[in-house]
């Protein structure tokens, strides 16, 4: 009997034979057990942290302010009188010494005045010693004498004035320092309290700027301190003050620096980086990447105890550099953990990894890579 197969009957037979022989070879295949060659929890069922033993030592600090230089004193010259600018005997930038002649005002009557106040002055004291004399020969009575002696104090009086506003038409330098601005011209009219000319005293001149209140406990007046210009130039000086009470505002402590200058030569308002140094502190350098804050908002970095249990080391941070951040508050030999700390809570006992830093990093990467906590 012929058997004949259509092509229906051709593709199902094929079908049959594709899937019998897929489960021939599937059972017939070995399956292969995936066994994790460094699990992130070992044998004994601790987590695995790699550790690093951080060695202290001495270092030493600045507590640095931004400033700017500044003259020792600052004094802007007013009229003390209305008149005209008669003549002008320093320019601007030139050096006086104390009590020179800088601008001169016109006199007007003045020196009129005080001759006349003078000779009245002379008069009156005649007349009150007649007054006396005659007082003593019963000629002249109390009242009279009292009446000389006010007319006598009243020329004295008289006098004084006089003598001020002609003093006050020569504007002359308070000390010795450099004419730094003028505001008047020959043959300007000024009035009372009109600005003249403004005075700066260099000798010795300052260095002025406001410190955080974290360090102003830390500083003292007569402390040594220096100060880096924006011109590269480096100065040293003394603390010559600090405030007792901060800034309302900023709540900064302003400070100077006293910097002796006997050239009297410097500019005021240059910027300047004031440094005063500190006494050596015991200080362990990390990265900043270790620092973490815990539950209460403070700063520190994760440790392990002698007995590898995990622990919160509180820090504060004494002064950053490029190659990381010097820190105190650890004790001279801390075990600081540097990778895993994500991965483990305070109290809890571990299995440290000392390794180079290097080997280890990628080791503790690859752990939390294969238990999927990357």
């Amino acid at each position: 009997m012929t058997i004949h197969l259509n092509r229906g009957h051709v593709l199902a037979l094929l079908l049959i034979f594709i899937l019998a022989s897929w489960l021939i070879i599937g059972l017939s295949s070995e399956s292969e057990e995936y066994i994790n060659p460094r699990p992130l929890v070992i044998d004994n069922g601790l987590r695995k942290v790699q550790v690093e033993r951080m060695q202290g030592k001495l270092v030493e600090r600045s507590i640095t302010v931004s400033g700017k230089t500044a003259a020792n004193r600052s004094v802007e010259l007013k009229s003390e009188i209305r008149s005209k600018v008669k003549a002008i005997h320093k320019q601007k930038g030139e050096r006086v010494r104390k009590g020179d002649l800088i601008v001169e005002l016109d006199a007007r009557d003045w020196p009129a005045r005080v001759a006349q106040t003078r000779a009245s002055l002379r008069q009156y004291k005649l007349e009150f010693e007649s007054a006396k004399k005659l007082l003593k020969k019963g000629l002249y009575n109390e009242a009279q004498l009292a009446q000389a002696e006010t007319a006598l104090a009243n020329a004295k009086a008289d006098l004084t004035n006089a003598q001020l506003n002609l003093s006050a038409s020569r504007i002359t330098a308070p000390f010795d320092g450099i004419v730094d601005q003028r505001y008047i011209e020959l043959g300007d009219f000024v009035k009372d309290n009109t600005a003249i000319v403004k005075v700066l005293d260099f000798s010795p001149y300052l260095v002025t700027g406001h410190v955080a209140e974290k360090d102003a406990s830390f500083i003292n007046m007569g402390d040594s301190a220096q100060a880096i210009l924006v011109t590269g130039d480096i100065i040293n000086g003394t603390v010559r003050f600090i405030a007792a009470e901060a800034d309302d505002k900023t709540r900064t402590f302003p400070i100077e620096m006293e910097v002796l200058n006997p050239s009297g030569s410097m500019t005021s308002g240059l910027t300047a980086k004031l440094q005063i140094p500190q006494p050596k502190q015991f200080a362990h350098e990390i990265s900043p990447a270790l620092l973490i804050l815990n539950d209460q908002g403070h700063l520190g970095l994760k440790g392990l105890t002698p007995d590898n249990k995990v622990v919160f080391h509180g820090i504060e941070i004494l002064k950053a550099e490029n190659t990381g951040i010097w820190i105190t508050g650890l004790e001279e030999e801390t075990q600081v953990i540097t990778v895993g700390q994500g991965f483990v809570d305070y109290g809890e006992e571990v299995t440290p990894v000392y390794k180079d830093a290097e080997e280890a990093n990628k080791d503790m990467a690859d752990d939390l890579a294969e238990t999927g906590q990357e």
